[in-house]
């Protein structure tokens, strides 16, 4: 029986492989990461220090709509909210500067192929969701897609939240959503990644301007030097992990199989863009000590773990916070000994410790003791996959929700997507502790 937390080096090697589309066998995938991108609204480009967050970007003006899903066994909904987030601190920060600078103060060394690495340290003073209060990119691996939609409030306390970012598999045009997955981004998106182990990056269509990379490293890839979402944020993803897995084709390896665990992530834009979309591993943001993650932030919220040894199921995910505050938070397994006919056809989250479905929510505190080992049943069918990032609570609250079984406190957001969301709507998705009090 297996059920604990993903820490160390298997975590981190699980996941660098995964950013970059591949098994942890194969690395081949990493030298061709180019796939579809949207059009739509516009955003202001991005400081050239990048200390300074850029504003959100306006409301879209328009909805996105209800999506004809499938039909599937209704569910009671799943949540985990983790709380307490946000702290002072600092990064490691690359910046383009010669050996000897001394505003390499935090590494003037070599980079994992030999090259220069001048980093500095990126301090951080406030408590508000830091570091997730900086541009954040949305990764996507391993799903069948139908519909994505990111809102934002002008400012943290606003009244109103806008759809600032959308995309609808029945146009498969982004609304100021761009998709990578190679050295571009693409102006249309088809969405059904469960074909390949191809990574996607997800971010606004506004190139990010990093200035001559003095103060922030200029990566040579326009793919992702895009703007990612700042401050709080609001992301919904219609999708579905059912599939057969020997579908799955290597990510540009011409029919070879691929790795096929799903992987839904929100990384620092930082991140992928000063270290070769995390495989510059000893020159990026990602950590400070080791392979723990306490640097500029990454937040698995949906990963299938798939890698043949007592931690892999393809049945259960996990979902895990890493971040300076206080490195690895959740990330919990349920490997081999778990199995998904323990439970009822209803459950979508549970305990992995205790092999028991929770009949409440469980809370995670940064920085406390969190209720059980909560993990994931892998959903069968199409899924509300909900992610909120709140300044104003400190809280990022990750929510699975059947199509059929909507709680009024997400009824005027699902399964319409309008154009706006009332502060109410946004207190009421927090408060959320599914499968209670729907």
């Amino acid at each position: 029986m297996v059920a604990r937390k993903l820490l160390g080096a298997f975590a981190f090697v699980s996941l660098l492989v995964f950013a970059c589309g591949g098994s942890s066998s194969d690395s081949s995938s990493s030298s061709n990461l180019g796939g579809p991108g949207g059009s739509g609204g516009s955003s202001t480009p991005g400081t050239s220090d990048g200390d300074n967050k850029t504003p959100p970007p306006p409301p879209l003006g328009s909805g996105v709509g209800g999506y004809p899903v499938d039909p599937s066994t209704p569910t009671l909904g799943g949540t985990m909210t983790f709380t307490n987030v946000g702290a002072p601190g600092f990064w490691p920060r690359r910046i383009n500067r010669e050996a000897g600078d001394p505003a390499c103060n935090y590494k003037d060394g070599t980079d994992t192929w030999g090259g220069h690495c001048c980093m500095k340290e990126q301090h951080e003073e406030g408590d508000k969701l830091a570091p997730f209060d900086q541009e954040m990119t949305l990764i996507l691996k391993a799903i069948d897609v139908k519909q994505v939609a990111v809102y934002q409030p002008a400012t943290s306390d606003a009244a109103q939240w806008g759809l600032v970012s959308s995309w609808d598999r029945r146009n498969k045009v982004g609304q100021n959503l761009g998709f990578t997955q190679g050295n571009d981004q693409q102006t249309t998106f088809e969405g059904d990644l469960q074909k390949s182990d191809c990574v996607w990056y997800l971010a606004q269509t506004g190139k990010f301007d990093c200035g001559d990379g003095r103060d922030y490293y200029c990566p040579k890839d326009p793919g992702v030097n895009r703007l990612g979402w700042t401050g709080s944020k609001l992301f919904v993803l219609l999708g579905s992990m059912t599939f057969d897995d020997a579908g799955v084709q290597k990510c540009n390896g011409g029919g070879a199989s691929g790795s096929p665990g799903p992987w839904v992530a929100l990384v620092a834009s930082e991140l992928i863009r000063d270290g070769g979309r995390k495989w510059n591993g000893a020159c990026n943001c990602y950590s400070k000590t080791g392979s723990v993650g306490d640097g500029c932030g990454e937040i698995n919220l949906f990963e299938v773990v798939m890698d043949n040894n007592e931690y892999s199921n393809r049945e259960f995910a996990s979902t895990g916070v890493r971040s300076y505050q206080k490195g690895h938070v959740g990330g919990n397994v349920c490997g081999t000994g778990c199995s998904r006919g323990a439970f009822a056809d209803d459950v979508e989250v549970l305990d992995a410790c205790s092999k028991t479905a929770y009949a409440k929510g469980p809370e995670i505190p940064v920085g406390g003791d969190a209720n059980g080992c909560p993990v994931w049943r892998r959903p069968v069918g199409d899924r509300y996959f909900v992610v909120l990032l709140d300044e104003v609570k400190r809280t990022i609250q990750v929510a699975v929700i059947h199509p059929s079984n909507v709680p009024s406190a997400a009824a005027s957001l699902l399964p319409a997507l309008p154009p706006s969301l009332g502060r109410d709507t946004i207190d009421g998705l927090i408060s959320l502790r599914l499968p209670a009090g729907k």
